[in-house]
C-alpha cells in the first residue's frame, strides 16, 4: 500500500434485526466493498468533526473477533453440498476471500441451538452416577458433522481459535430441578451443581479437551458454564461464584497434570453481575494463578462493567463472548466493547434457516447472518440437498471489524466522536497499519476528518453505514 494513501471499504446497514431476513434476501446498498483511496495529507485547523488518533497511546492486544459453530449452524451446514458447505464457511473463516472470522466459539454438548436431542457427553438415566467417567464419549459431536465442521474450518484458517461453553455438567452432576420436569430425563435443564461433583466436572472438562485435541481440535480456552446465573427450559445450570472459583482451581491443576495449555475464563454471563461475580472468585491468590479472564454476556448492563473489572483485575483479559447485534448501533456496540477493554467479540449462532429452525430456545429469534432457504435445492432419496442461502447485512457489518483487525492488534487511543454524527474505535495492526472503523448511525452523510501525528484524511461516510480505513502507520 502507497504510504500516502488511504483504503476505505464500507457497508451498510438495512432493516436491522427484522425477521423480514428469514423470509428472502434484500438489495444492500454497501456490501464491505472498496472505495477510492484517500490521501493522507497533513492537518489543517478547519472546524468539522474530528477523530483523534494517537498510535503511541496503546491499551488491549487483541485476541480476535468470531462467531458460534453451534450445533444449529452445523445441521444447516449438514443439510448442504459439500461444494456449498466450503464455501459457507470460506466467507466466514478465509481472510481474503471472506470475513476472516478467527476466533470460533463451541459448544461442550448442546446449547438451545440444536436441531438434535439435548445431550452431554456422560448422561445417565435415574441419576445414576458415574464418578470414574467411564462412559463420557463425544461420539455424537462426530455422528452429528460437529468435529468434521471445525476441522474444515481450521483447514481453511488454520490461524482459528476455539474456546468452548458448557451450556450444563451431566445431569447427575447436579440436583434436580423440579421446576422443569417435562422432557428432563437426563435433567439438563435447570438445577444447580453439587458441590461434590466439582472436582469430577474438571476431570469433564479435562476429557472433552483431550478428546477434541485428539480429532485435531485444539480448545485455545474455555467458560466454566454458560450464563451461571441462569436457569431455564433448556440446557443450564447454577453455579456460584464460590463454584466457579473451585472449579477453576480444580480445572486447572487437571489442566496442568495433562499438559495442557487451555486457558481458563469465568462468568460468561451479563455486564450487570459481572462485577461482583469477579470479586467474589478472584478473591484468593489460587483463584488468581488458575483464572485467565473473565467472559461477558450483552444482555443486560452497559461495557463500561468490562473495564471496570480490568481495572480492579489489571492482568487478566476481559472478552465478550455472547451477543447478535444489528445495524450501525450493533457496530457501534461492538466499538464500545473494545474501547471497554474486550480482547475479543464473539456473536451468537450464525445461520439458521427460513423457517427459523432448528433450535429450541424459548423464544423467536432475530435473524442470523446467513439465512438457509428452507426450499430444497435438490430432492434426493438420500436426503434434500438445501444449498440456496443468503447473507445478512450484519454478516459484512461484522466483517468491517474482522477482515481488518489482526490477532495481536493493539488498540489505540482516539475519541469516542458523538452518536448523532459519528462514533469510532481504531487499531495498530503487528503489520504496522493503522485501523480505524467508523459509524455512522445517522440518516445523513456525515463529513469529518481522522487526524493522527501531523497527518490527516477527510472523508464522508453515507448514513447507515459503517467505514473502515486503512493507513501505513510510518511518522
Amino acid at each position: 500500500m502507497t504510504k500516502e494513501l488511504v483504503q476505505v471499504w464500507m457497508s451498510s446497514e438495512k432493516k436491522p434485526g427484522a425477521r423480514s431476513w428469514y423470509h428472502a434476501p434484500s438489495d444492500i446498498t454497501y456490501k464491505l466493498e472498496k472505495q477510492e483511496n484517500l490521501p493522507l495529507t497533513s492537518e489543517d485547523s478547519e472546524l468539522m468533526t474530528t477523530i483523534h488518533v494517537n498510535p503511541e497511546k496503546q491499551y488491549q492486544s487483541i485476541l480476535g473477533v468470531g462467531t458460534s459453530i453451534e450445533e444449529s449452524t452445523v445441521y444447516c451446514l449438514g443439510r448442504m453440498s459439500e461444494v456449498k458447505k466450503h464455501e459457507v464457511l470460506t466467507k466466514l473463516v478465509h481472510s481474503e476471500e471472506g470475513i476472516g472470522l478467527n476466533l470460533i466459539r463451541v459448544c461442550i454438548g448442546t446449547p438451545d441451538f440444536t436441531g438434535r436431542k439435548f445431550y452431554t457427553y456422560d448422561d445417565r438415566l435415574n441419576n445414576e452416577v458415574d464418578n470414574n467417567l467411564d462412559y463420557f464419549s463425544i461420539q455424537k459431536d462426530i455422528e452429528y458433522g460437529i468435529i468434521n465442521t471445525l476441522k474444515e474450518a481450521l483447514e481453511i484458517n488454520p490461524d482459528i481459535k476455539f474456546f468452548a461453553s458448557p451450556w450444563t455438567p451431566p445431569g447427575w452432576m447436579k440436583e434436580k430441578s423440579n421446576e422443569f420436569t417435562e422432557d428432563n430425563e437426563y435433567n439438563l435443564k435447570g438445577g444447580k451443581l453439587k458441590d461434590e461433583y466439582i472436582e469430577t466436572l474438571a476431570k469433564y472438562y479435562c476429557k472433552f479437551i483431550q478428546a477434541y485435541e485428539e480429532q485435531g481440535i485444539p480448545i485455545y480456552s474455555m467458560t466454566l458454564q454458560n450464563e451461571p446465573m441462569l436457569e431455564i427450559n433448556y440446557p443450564s445450570c447454577s453455579m456460584t461464584s464460590h463454584q466457579e472459583k473451585e472449579l477453576a482451581i480444580a480445572l486447572k491443576k487437571e489442566l496442568a497434570a495433562q499438559n495442557l495449555k487451555t486457558k481458563i475464563w469465568v462468568f460468561d454471563h451479563n455486564f450487570n453481575d459481572g462485577k461482583k461475580f469477579a470479586i467474589e472468585t478472584l478473591d484468593s491468590k489460587e483463584a488468581l494463578a488458575a483464572i485467565d479472564g473473565i467472559a461477558f454476556h450483552d444482555y443486560d448492563g452497559e461495557p463500561t462493567t468490562m473495564q471496570e473489572v480490568k481495572e480492579l483485575f489489571p492482568d487478566k483479559d476481559v472478552m465478550l463472548t455472547e451477543r447478535s447485534v444489528w445495524g450501525t448501533k450493533g457496530a457501534d456496540r461492538i466499538a464500545q466493547y473494545f474501547r471497554n477493554s474486550a480482547i475479543s467479540y464473539n456473536s451468537w449462532v450464525t445461520m439458521l434457516d427460513s423457517n427459523i429452525t432448528p433450535h429450541q430456545w424459548v423464544g423467536t429469534p432475530d435473524p442470523t447472518m446467513l439465512v438457509q432457504d428452507s426450499i430444497p435445492t435438490c430432492i434426493l432419496k438420500s436426503g434434500n440437498i438445501y444449498d440456496n442461502y443468503w447473507l445478512c447485512p450484519e454478516y459484512y457489518l461484522l466483517g468491517q471489524f474482522s477482515k481488518f483487525v489482526q490477532p495481536g492488534a493493539k488498540r489505540i487511543d482516539s475519541n469516542y466522536g458523538e452518536v448523532d454524527k459519528v462514533t469510532n474505535v481504531a487499531f495498530l495492526n503487528p503489520d504496522n497499519n493503522i485501523v480505524t472503523i467508523v459509524i455512522n448511525q445517522t440518516k445523513e452523510t456525515q463529513s469529518f476528518k481522522i487526524q493522527c501525528k501531523g497527518h490527516q484524511v477527510s472523508a464522508k461516510v453515507p448514513g447507515g453505514t459503517v467505514a473502515t480505513f486503512v493507513w501505513e502507520y510510518s511518522f
